[in-house]
């Protein structure tokens, strides 16, 4: 009781009095086994929908990644095959000289092997005739020998009578014209066989030469080809470093006008560069090599094309217009053309040229950047796949790849210079 009087005093001295509730101890199973109070049925569905959403992204990511490996593939491919029709014209180009001399070789070689055939066979006629002549002359031969040598004797064993005489002395004089005749024959027809021979022996002379010829200049291809090879891996090097350097000159800007003004900027210090090179390859009488490194420097930084052209009215995706050129927007007049694409629908080049830039840019998405030569350039951004590398020349309406699967928006812009022009009549 005291103690209880001392608490109940001291409460009316502070003006109230709290209590603490005694600790109330948990239950037994729960102490126990440490399971957790039921979840209610809003933390178990925001915890599903958490999972769902963890799921969802992943498999995204899953998705992106495929796409960007196959991406990747496919513009690989497409810019080695465009490598490899580059190296086979250049090879075609280098040995085309060489490979019409070696083609007139080889048909000289197949002309003479005919002609030596036909000379056999009539050296082979040659000698059956001229045995058979020497056979016919045989069988005269002995008469003749005789009335050669006894002349005398061959006349006194004919009789008496002057008939048989005259007759004798005919038939010496026929049997000697038979004899000189057969025996012109005989000697034209050596002749003949002698003159084939020759001939003969020249044509496979010839043919030897000819083949020799053959050899050298399968030889000479052979050595060239490697020169080709070394001066086409070489060439293959510069336009990689090239494509690199436009690459990430472009990757770097920040806006379209900077990354075009990168690229025409970049494009002319690679060209000064390699001129530089060739001059010095020149210096050194080194001609050959000089007049592939300006011809490249030259490919390399310009399309070579003819600028841009009208064109049949279809625009290089099918879809509607969504925003026509010079269309009033939010951020000022249209600086080119939207297209609301269908889906996967492919996008073709709208002029013949060289790809500038192919991938992606900023908020852009797949960008292209078509070269048509003569300072104009296509853009093209919006892409879900594409087909083209940089570097690469395309015919026009060639494919460059292809919307997603779910269609979106390609806009296309067209510059000439610096100044971006409506592109409606070039589509």
């Amino acid at each position: 009781m005291p103690v209880k009087k001392s608490i109940l005093t001291g409460c009316f001295l502070i003006g109230a009095c709290f209590y603490a509730p005694a600790p109330v101890s948990a239950a037994p199973h729960a102490a126990s086994h440490g399971h957790r109070a039921p979840k209610s049925a809003n933390q178990q569905a925001l915890e599903k929908a958490q999972r769902a959403r963890k799921a969802l992204l992943s498999r995204r990511a899953g998705e992106a990644a495929l796409i960007a490996t196959q991406r990747a593939a496919q513009a690989k491919a497409t810019q080695e095959a465009a490598l490899q029709a580059a190296r086979a014209h250049h090879f075609s180009d280098l040995t085309q000289d060489a490979a019409a001399e070696l083609a007139t070789t080889e048909k000289q070689i197949e002309d003479l092997t005919q002609e030596i055939a036909r000379l056999a066979a009539q050296q082979e006629q040659q000698r059956e005739a001229l045995a058979r002549r020497r056979a016919s002359f045989q069988a005269i031969l002995p008469v003749t020998l005789r009335l050669a040598r006894y002349p005398s004797s061959s006349l006194l064993a004919l009789s008496g009578q002057a008939d048989d005489a005259v007759q004798g002395l005919s038939l010496i004089a026929g049997l000697t014209k038979l004899t000189e005749r057969q025996s012109a024959d005989l000697r034209g027809q050596q002749v003949l066989l002698d003159r084939t021979a020759q001939e003969l022996a020249e044509r496979n002379t010839a043919l030897e030469n000819a083949r020799r010829n053959a050899e050298r200049l399968h030889n000479l291809n052979a050595r060239k080809m490697d020169v080709a090879t070394h001066h086409q891996e070489e060439a293959q090097t510069r336009a990689q470093q090239a494509r690199e350097e436009i690459a990430a000159a472009t990757a770097k800007a920040t806006t379209l006008d900077d990354a075009l003004a990168a690229i025409e900027q970049t494009q002319a210090t690679i060209r000064t560069r390699m001129e530089d090179e060739a001059k010095n390859l020149a210096r050194q009488n080194r001609k050959a090599k000089a007049r592939a490194v300006a011809s490249q420097a030259k490919h390399l930084t310009s399309s070579g094309g003819a600028g841009v052209s009208h064109g049949g009215g279809q625009g290089p995706v099918s879809g509607t217009i969504l925003t026509a050129w010079h269309q009033d927007t939010e951020s000022g007049p249209a600086t080119g053309i939207t297209y609301g694409a269908r889906p996967a629908s492919p996008v073709t080049a709208p002029c013949a040229g060289q790809i500038d830039f192919a991938g992606p840019f900023r908020s852009f998405g797949n960008m292209v950047i078509l070269d048509c030569g003569r300072h104009y350039r296509f853009v093209l951004s919006g892409l879900g796949q594409l087909s083209v590398a940089s570097g690469q020349s395309v015919k026009r309406n060639a494919p460059m790849g292809q919307m997603e699967a779910s269609g979106g928006r390609l806009f296309v812009q067209l510059r000439a210079g610096s100044k971006i022009v409506d592109p409606r009549p070039y589509l």
